[in-house]
């Protein structure tokens, strides 16, 4: 009966963490903004099996990259912006009308800022690097992906059987990341990201 008491007990403690941490998701308060322009770019993709949606006119520029033209975009983003942010070092904007990262043009590989996308399910925005990282199948050459795919091999890891590569200007990461996955010489492509959970929509 003891045995018993003590199995119920360690279950109903269990439970009420779980319960905890479920309300603690729903009190993260994300702009009505980030969701609808999430919707409005029709891009989704998966990244260790959560699903991102692509945010229409999202952006990150990396403050600490001298690169980087933080103050053409912080300038400008009085005027135009939807909706402003920062994740670390990344300063995130949502741009009214920005043709320069629509789903039809979706890579950010000329430019000196990232695309951001939306995990609808964490309520988190992530920074889409502009990698992808492959598992290729066994005796399979990550230099061939690279030659058949016209993308660059960053790394390779061939005791792992994974390579990351990185796109052209020009190419649609999202569209060679879903080719990769249909290709047989690959196990599984995923999109690069940066995600971080503690952060202000």
């Amino acid at each position: 009966m003891k045995n018993i008491t003590l199995i119920l007990l360690i279950s109903l403690s269990g439970l009420s963490c779980a319960i905890d941490k479920t309300n603690d998701i729903s009190l993260v308060s994300i702009s009505p903004v980030v969701v609808s322009q999430a919707l409005a770019s029709g891009v989704t993709f998966v990244n260790s099996q959560q699903e991102y949606q692509l945010i229409l006119g999202g952006r990150a520029v990396n403050t600490n990259n001298t690169n980087s033209n933080v103050s053409s975009l912080s300038g400008s983003s009085n005027s135009n912006s939807l909706w402003l942010g920062e994740q670390g070092p990344y300063l995130l904007s949502i741009v009214e009308n920005d043709t320069t990262t629509n789903s039809a043009s979706a890579s950010m590989a000329a430019s000196n800022s990232n695309q951001i996308a939306y995990n609808p399910r964490s309520g988190q925005i992530s920074i889409i690097v502009g990698d992808i990282v492959v598992k290729l199948r066994p005796y399979y050459s990550a230099e061939t992906i690279a030659s058949t795919f016209n993308i660059n091999l960053i790394e390779s890891f061939e005791n792992i059987n994974t390579a990351i590569f990185r796109i052209n200007p020009g190419q649609n990461i999202f569209t060679i990341t879903e080719q990769l996955n249909a290709n047989s010489g690959v196990d599984f492509a995923e999109i690069d990201i940066i995600d971080n959970s503690n952060q202000l929509m």
